[in-house]
């Protein structure tokens, strides 16, 4: 994250991960369609014609599996920087809201709930807003 830091930046994490389950959730459908116990796979002779699923899918399992890899790469480095970025967030009130939300992926009630106190939906939303609105602009966290 270079310059300024955005709320749509620091929501990539909550998508990676929405992205990384979608992905396991196909693999697990190409493994399920290629059930080794089902009737059609056999080491008896195919029909001229035949699809050969097995041979099909598999290499499709094996692609689904390294987008995977990647996928959980990219939410480690995105995770990185987003804790590089809170970290340095100078306000502690700010840095949990931050954490809460953004890291531990609590909606905006869950974190007002976790301060306790008067805080409001509303309000830890509202402050991290004018946080990245004002202040990184001025500080340059990146």
């Amino acid at each position: 994250m270079v310059g300024r830091v955005t709320v749509k930046d620091l929501e990539q994490l909550y998508y990676l991960e929405k992205m990384i389950q979608h992905e396991n959730k196909r693999l697990d459908e190409l493994r399920a369609s290629v059930d080794l116990h089902s009737p059609g796979f056999s080491d008896m002779p195919k029909a001229p014609g035949a699809r050969d699923k097995l041979g099909e899918v598999v290499p499709e399992i094996v692609d689904q599996e390294e987008e995977i890899k990647h996928s959980l790469l990219e939410y480690e480095e995105t995770k990185q920087k987003l804790l590089h970025f809170i970290r340095h967030v100078p306000n502690t009130r700010i840095r949990l809201i931050m954490m809460l939300r953004y890291i531990d992926k609590k909606t905006w009630q869950g974190v007002a709930d976790e301060l306790g106190g008067k805080e409001t939906e509303n309000s830890v939303k509202k402050t991290v807003y004018r946080y990245l609105g004002e202040k990184n602009t001025i500080t340059g966290h990146a």
